[in-house]
């Protein structure tokens, strides 16, 4: 596991306060592991939805849960660690919520609750010189592939690995970020990596001759089934966390602050609104 990194964002970082730009301050959960500010626990895998930019945590996941917390009048405060680490610190309170990019499963929601904040999805990525194309999960088999451990992909590709043939495996090699993933790609070696969609966009932007699209937008739940959504993550039950979140992310949708993040990072199609994928 990584070292706990805690990152306060400084008060100077929004010119405004809250309650100047947004008038009166939206109600706060009830119970908070720092008071004053909402302590996030996150994973600084990479733009665009969550790093650090020098010192400053960045990117669309960052940016609007600060956002979210500048609506209670609260200061943001950021746990860094790995992914899978994320959820027992959340369990030890050692975090009031987790905004990574969590995809909300079934099994997820026995434990935890969420505020669905952005449509998410996945894609394999292979490497520029590989003429490997996939149109589901189950295209798979027969490949090696890089996944985050613990992650909506790893669970998309264990649920069609029994079912590969016996002379075409799955196998799967995890890391601790999306990053670790997609290099272990342009090194060629695993054939493929399966990532979310939005990190996939970016890097193949940044690193054109190292990666290309393998697939389309994959849901991870199998043909025909609409894309994951992603959530901010809540101890379950505490609705007074759950229903300050919502309300502050409410705000946030009615005055126009979702679409311009959307737009600053290039995520439209993340679009929670979006119906029908």
């Amino acid at each position: 596991m990584k070292m706990i990194t805690s990152i306060c964002l400084a008060i100077g970082i929004f010119p405004l306060t809250t309650a100047i730009a947004f008038g009166a301050c939206l109600p706060a959960p009830e119970s908070l592991v720092k008071p004053g500010a909402l302590t996030i626990g996150t994973n600084f895998a990479g733009p665009p939805m969550g790093f650090l930019d020098g010192t400053k945590p960045s990117g669309f996941d960052s940016d609007l849960v600060s956002q979210i917390a500048e609506r209670m009048c609260l200061k943001p405060e950021f746990v860094d660690l790995t992914f899978t680490g994320l959820f027992p610190g959340l369990l030890a309170k050692k975090f009031d919520i987790i905004a990574a990019r969590v995809g909300i499963t079934d099994e997820r929601q026995k434990q935890f609750d969420f505020v669905p904040v952005f449509k998410g999805g996945l894609r394999l990525v292979v490497n520029k010189g590989s003429d490997l194309r996939f149109s589901t999960e189950s295209d798979v088999c027969g490949h090696d592939t890089a996944i985050v451990a613990g992650s909506t992909q790893m669970a998309a590709l264990e649920r069609v690995k029994s079912e590969c043939p016996s002379d075409k495996p799955m196998t799967m090699k995890t890391f601790t970020n999306q990053i670790e993933a997609m290099n272990e790609v342009a090194k060629k070696s695993v054939s493929a990596a399966y990532v979310d969609w939005p990190l996939a966009a970016y890097v193949i932007q940044q690193r054109p001759n190292d990666f290309v699209e393998a697939s389309p937008v994959l849901s991870g739940k199998g043909p025909n089934t609409e894309r994951n959504r992603n959530g901010l993550v809540v101890r379950k039950g505490e609705k007074s966390t759950q229903n300050a979140l919502s309300a502050a992310f409410e705000a946030i949708l009615a005055d126009g602050s979702y679409d311009k993040l959307l737009a600053k990072w290039n995520l439209a199609d993340g679009d929670i609104r979006k119906n029908g994928d």
